[in-house]
């Protein structure tokens, strides 16, 4: 019976461990505490405020924090699931909507295996984003993978972008920089994971579910085997 009940335990840890590990995987930057229209910056940089990891990761000056109007923010978009920032890609503030903008991520210490985020796109037909990862800093060396976006608003009114996608990719080698390019103010991140093709978003998966189901088995038998 002792044997029983200790193996159950253990099962249900390492159910248990393997899914938070699963969750946990990469750096995941949620923008958290980034203020309406901040600058990102040097936010994962050391520039954020205390408690918010430094990761030696920096974003050009065109990226910028909104918080959804549903929220008290000026951003017309729906929130995420978890309710934080997103950022958008700026191309200046008396450009053309939808005009050309560059945007560059860098990871001064480098990522590998994949990267990973959320976004909502309002794109007018024909026009797409395209995300480039670099072998070196500011977009520079070879080009390690490539993602295309598309407009995943149609449909949308109020507000103008109501859909969040999830977008990733794996590749081989060492990456220190990830460039978005397109049209500026219709695009915007959240939850970006650096170093997996898979989103570190928290989420109930059904292996975290089995684990819980374990552990509520082996309590129970714990209990009765306490009462005899």
């Amino acid at each position: 019976m002792k044997r029983c009940v200790l193996s159950s335990l253990v099962l249900s840890f390492v159910f248990l461990m393997a899914a938070t590990a699963h969750a946990n995987s990469g750096e995941l930057l949620t923008f958290q505490y980034l203020g309406d229209l901040q600058s990102v910056s040097n936010f994962y940089n050391g520039g954020g405020p205390a408690g918010i990891p430094n990761y030696g990761i920096t974003f050009s000056s065109n990226f910028y924090g909104l918080r959804s109007y549903l929220d008290g923010g000026s951003g017309n978009f729906t929130p995420n699931h978890d309710g934080f920032p997103a950022i958008f890609l700026s191309n200046g503030l008396n450009a053309p909507a939808g005009s050309s903008a560059l945007g560059v991520m860098n990871v001064t210490p480098g990522f590998s295996n994949g990267l990973n985020f959320f976004y909502t796109a309002g794109f007018a037909p024909g026009q797409s984003e395209t995300v480039k990862i670099w072998s070196g800093l500011n977009g520079t060396g070879t080009v390690l993978a490539t993602i295309i976006l598309a407009n995943n608003n149609g449909g949308c009114s109020a507000p103008l972008y109501c859909n969040w996608s999830t977008a990733g990719t794996s590749f081989s080698g060492t990456a220190y920089s990830v460039t978005f390019s397109g049209p500026g103010n219709e695009l915007g991140l959240t939850d970006i994971t650096v170093g997996s093709s898979i989103t570190g978003v928290p989420e109930p998966s059904s292996i975290y579910l089995l684990g819980v189901g374990l552990v509520g088995v082996s309590l129970g038998k714990l209990r009765r085997y306490f009462l005899l």
